[in-house]
């Protein structure tokens, strides 16, 4: 029985913890970053701030939580998509047009977007840090993946800097997406464009630059 009891234990400490990050995470949706408060999840939890102490020290620390849970379902349905294709530039043109399309995941980028403007020039603690980038750097990221991949079977450009490549083409798909979902309504009428016509053109672009 002790063996069951110990694994009943952990099942129920671990859906604790997802509930806290769960309900944190709508609260920092709604309200942003900067105006939820610690009280404020304990009470949508409806637990004690003792309790909430065993599971995080922190506001910071829930925060990375939500984003790296964020980033982990993005990769995982990328990793989904990285299949469709047989060379590394199909697979990429997947990829980048799965970005296009989807009209989901307006929470999500609005979080990292709020993230991202909250930890503009250094993380909080060196603990939180050193969890956020091991956590970045546990797998391949998908378009230097696909990069490599493209660039070992010829189908994309042998010339490239694949590492700077990668990463530029993340942070443009990034924040190309974040403008275009979060202002994508003001900026149709500022600009006169359609926000899906420049996502397509930012595909675009790209898979000229890296094809072979």
């Amino acid at each position: 029985m002790q063996p069951k009891w110990k694994e009943q234990l952990e099942q129920h400490r671990n859906q604790r913890r997802e509930d806290i990050i769960q309900a944190a995470k709508e609260l920092f949706i709604t309200h942003g970053l900067t105006k939820v408060t610690l009280k404020d999840i304990v009470e949508a939890c409806g637990i004690s701030k003792v309790t909430l102490y065993k599971y995080f020290r922190s506001l910071d620390e829930i925060i990375f939580e939500v984003e790296i849970e964020i980033l982990s379902a993005w990769l995982e349905r990328t990793n989904q998509t990285v299949h469709q294709g047989k060379s590394g530039y199909e697979k990429l043109q997947s990829l980048l047009k799965q970005g296009v399309d989807s009209k989901d995941n307006a929470d999500a980028i609005r979080f990292i977007a709020m993230f991202d403007t909250l930890y503009q020039e250094e993380y909080p603690t060196p603990e939180l840090e050193s969890r956020f980038r091991s956590f970045l750097r546990s797998g391949p990221h998908p378009f230097l993946a696909l990069l490599q991949e493209g660039v070992a079977d010829g189908s994309i450009r042998q010339d490239i800097d694949v590492k700077a490549i990668g990463y530029t083409i993340s942070n443009i798909v990034i924040a190309t997406r974040q403008r275009m979902i979060l202002r994508g309504k003001l900026l149709h009428q500022d600009q006169d464009v359609d926000p899906a016509i420049v996502l397509k053109h930012m595909a675009d672009m790209i898979l000229a630059y890296v094809k072979s």
